[in-house]
């Protein structure tokens, strides 16, 4: 557990202290119980895509953007040699 301060206007302060009492509890409890709910109600801005959207998506994406005539289809593995037009042998470091 992390210890925090907090300041409260009186009126939260207030009806805090008075569902503390009727609850039997302390004032901290009734505080950590209602910062969790609240926490756990907010909805995640960003979600993870499961690995089938993400794939669906990427799908779409490049049925809307092909690419050009022409590209290399070892751009990604062969980048210096494309960048740079160095020579290389497959599979061999300089």
């Amino acid at each position: 557990m992390k210890r925090t301060q907090l300041y409260l206007d009186h009126e939260t302060w207030q009806l805090a202290r008075l569902q503390a009492q009727a609850e039997g509890t302390t004032l901290s409890d009734i505080l950590r119980r209602s910062l969790k709910v609240y926490v756990e109600k907010k909805p995640k801005k960003h979600t993870k895509k499961s690995r089938r959207e993400f794939l669906a998506w990427l799908d779409e994406f490049h049925k809307k953007y092909p690419a050009p005539p022409g590209t290399p289809t070892d751009l990604s593995t062969n980048l210096d040699y494309y960048l740079y037009h160095e020579p290389y042998l497959k599979g061999q470091k300089k």
